[in-house]
């Protein structure tokens, strides 16, 4: 699949919220905010479940294991997990550029 054709996606966990910006190619980045919540969690399925073409995406913070494996096993779908000791773990922004760039 081509980068240009990817969803890069950066998801921060930190202080029981999970920070997303999305980066598509040609357009201005979203920002969003969800609780760390379970309902937070199907929001952000929800979201990626209705982009139809590559998504990639970077996670890091208190839940990233978790945010990875809930997220990331979906045919189309690439995930990384940021170490939180990084210096941009926490910036959701940083992260859907290093999905961007990395994956």
């Amino acid at each position: 699949m081509k980068k240009s054709l990817a969803l890069c996606v950066g998801i921060a966990s930190k202080n029981g919220v999970y920070e997303i910006v999305a980066l598509e190619r040609g357009r201005e980045s979203v920002t969003m905010k969800f609780p760390a919540t379970t309902m937070g969690l199907e929001a952000i399925k929800h979201f990626l479940t209705s982009y139809s073409n590559h998504v990639r995406l970077a996670v890091a913070g208190v839940a990233a294991l978790s945010l990875a494996l809930a997220l990331g096993n979906v045919p189309g779908r690439e995930t990384f997990i940021v170490s939180s000791n990084s210096s941009i773990a926490d910036q959701a922004a940083a992260l859907a550029h290093y999905a961007e760039h990395t994956l």
